[in-house]
């Protein structure tokens, strides 16, 4: 298998699968991100080819990371419709 067969079966699908994972901020779901980013790192390095593709996986890894997935700031943030006041049934508290 060449270096494009690879990306085309197993790269963009695999990059895809770990975007869904980190949408939104769950730790568990982040994690298994990152498991998916770090399997197609070693498959990249793997393959026969160009190294910089294992390179490319692995900042789009370290770019998640920086933004805090799955990491304790996933404790502290809050999604825009646990905080929203308007256009809900609950009762405000003002």
């Amino acid at each position: 298998m060449n270096l494009l067969q690879t990306w085309l079966i197993v790269g963009v699908p695999g990059l895809a699968t770990a975007m869904g994972l980190f949408a939104g901020r769950n730790k568990l779901r982040a994690w298994f991100g990152y498991g998916v980013l770090v399997a197609l790192v070693v498959l990249f390095a793997a393959v026969p080819g160009d190294p910089v593709s294992a390179a490319f996986v692995g900042m789009v890894a370290v770019a998640y990371l920086a933004t805090g997935r799955g990491t304790s700031k996933d404790d502290d943030f809050t999604e825009h419709h646990e905080s929203r006041e308007t256009l809900t049934t609950t009762p405000s508290e003002t």
